[in-house]
């Protein structure tokens, strides 16, 4: 089993992480990790940017560096990079309160969204596998549901009826775009698994 070292002071996204990769790759956050600026313009090169930062530090190690975020045709592509610092507060809720009245006037069609994650695993600088998932949904007029994190309560996955938030993890993780970007890095360590018996 491989042990992979997240570069994301996120532990919501450790946990969500371990729980799909279970029995082929523990994640987990470094106490010593050290968020890097995002200067990145777009979800790759951001995500390639936290990875390098922290394999600079962890000589040997696994390291996958995750950029994730929201995306609104609607309001040009926003909040997209910027989903998780969208608001002045930048915490879940005042997110979801400036995109909801940044939204009162969409209708139908223009409600549609997406949610992006993109993935990449590197040792000791070099780029082993980097892959991305998509989840098409639409954004609700108010916040529904308990779980999960972010945008979730206001983005609503009409194959299952429910917002993302109204899911249970495992119903999420098995059509969320971050599951989608970790079975594609599921198939990769099962195949080095593989090749190293």
């Amino acid at each position: 089993m491989f042990k992979i070292y997240l570069a994301s002071s996120n532990p919501h996204k450790a946990v969500e992480m371990s729980r799909f990769l279970e029995g082929v790759a523990s994640v987990e956050v470094p106490s010593h990790y050290q968020p890097v600026k995002e200067e990145g313009r777009n979800f790759r090169e951001n995500a390639l940017l936290k990875a390098r930062s922290l394999s600079l530090r962890m000589p040997g190690k696994l390291v996958l560096g995750e950029d994730s975020g929201l995306v609104v045709p609607y309001l040009g592509g926003a909040p997209g990079i910027k989903s998780h610092r969208f608001s002045t507060g930048g915490t879940d809720l005042s997110n979801i309160e400036k995109l909801l009245e940044a939204m009162k006037d969409a209708r139908g069609e223009e409600r549609r969204a997406y949610f992006v994650s993109y993935g990449v695993l590197i040792r000791d600088g070099e780029v082993l596998w980097e892959g991305e998932g998509r989840v098409d949904g639409i954004i609700t007029q108010e916040m529904r549901g308990e779980g999960g994190f972010g945008y979730d309560p206001v983005f609503f996955y009409p194959p299952l009826g429910r917002t993302f938030a109204e899911l249970t993890p495992e119903e999420k993780n098995a059509v969320s775009h971050r599951g989608r970007m970790l079975e594609g890095l599921r198939r990769f360590l099962l195949d080095k698994l593989k090749e190293e018996q």
